[in-house]
């Protein structure tokens, strides 16, 4: 079954959800236009852009967007963006040129997340089993078609960002997911409620959308080479309108049972589908019909297999 989102079916849908609960959490195509300009994903912007407003006075975000570069293989270098694979014979043919810069852009200019001892031996470790997981926990949820948690849905895949009075919602291309934003300024859920998104809460910062993110259950990641956060994370994104075809985003991540300090990533977004009025995001399922899932813990001959066509690749 394919569904069509539109701001009279958020409308309802948020009416509906919060008359009932406070809770407000949910669950490529890549924009067509401007490819990486070289900087870093962080770099400032000086123009003083101004946005339009709807009726309700908020800054406009409105659209489609799309990250560049995008991808979620490994936050701290976006070079590897959608595919370690797919952007190493790229490289190879030499027809890509790509920034290698990490997403990681406070603590600067090492652009790797301050993991504490222990947490930094378990990433490691995820990471050396991408291709050959031996133990459930080597599983990247989104191989599994979970949901992205509050930030790797940007990355993942294109979204549409809709605001209706009260609300800003962010409906994503991938695993169907959808975040629905509150600008009420009430408070977050209770502690023993964890929620894959998380529970997010709005509020304006100029023309800054500014949202605080706690309630994580931690089950999601940041990408595909294991890098993680705890329930204890506490995440704030800001996104700021630059220009008419541009997003500038920040998210930053405090949580002391992982990280030794808070730190920053970075991002840019930008308008998506501006030739193509009629386009639409449609139900994305995932899962339906897998049948591949109970396989994917990978046995010792076969890994040994795809770690020599890895070296091959490389050379």
């Amino acid at each position: 079954m394919r569904i069509r989102f539109n701001a009279l079916m958020v409308a309802s849908l948020t009416t509906v959800i919060f008359s009932l609960t406070p809770m407000s959490s949910f669950a490529q195509q890549a924009p067509a236009s401007s490819p990486s300009t070289g900087q870093s994903p962080s770099a400032p912007t000086t123009n003083k852009w101004t946005p339009s407003r709807p009726p309700d006075g908020q800054p406009d975000l409105q659209g489609f967007w799309g990250a560049v570069p995008s991808g979620t293989f490994d936050v701290t270098d976006p070079r590897t963006g959608g595919g370690r694979l797919d952007e190493l014979l790229r490289i190879r043919a030499g027809n890509v040129r790509v920034p290698k810069a990490s997403r990681v852009v406070d603590p600067d200019p090492d652009g790797k997340i301050p993991y504490q001892s222990w947490a930094a031996t378990k990433q490691k470790d995820l990471e050396a089993h991408i291709d050959d997981p031996t133990k459930p926990e080597h599983i990247d949820t989104q191989a599994r078609c979970f949901l992205d948690g509050a930030t790797r849905g940007f990355f993942h895949s294109g979204f549409e960002i809709v605001q209706v009075p009260g609300y800003v919602v962010f409906l994503f291309d991938g695993n169907s997911e959808t975040r629905v934003v509150p600008l009420d300024g009430g408070p977050h859920v209770g502690k023993g409620l964890q929620l894959w998104m998380g529970d997010s809460r709005g509020h304006w910062e100029g023309n800054t959308l500014v949202i605080d993110i706690t309630n994580l259950n931690a089950k999601a990641r940041l990408d595909m080479v294991g890098n993680f956060y705890s329930s204890s994370a506490h995440v704030v994104e800001r996104l700021t309108r630059v220009d008419a075809k541009t997003i500038r985003y920040e998210a930053s991540f405090d949580d002391p049972t992982v990280y030794t300090r808070p730190w920053k990533m970075a991002g840019r977004f930008v308008s998506g589908h501006v030739n193509d009025p009629g386009y639409e995001i449609w139900e994305d399922a995932c899962h339906e019909g897998e049948r591949s899932a109970d396989r994917m813990i990978i046995p010792a001959n076969v890994a040994k297999e795809n770690a020599e066509r890895a070296k091959t690749i490389q050379k």
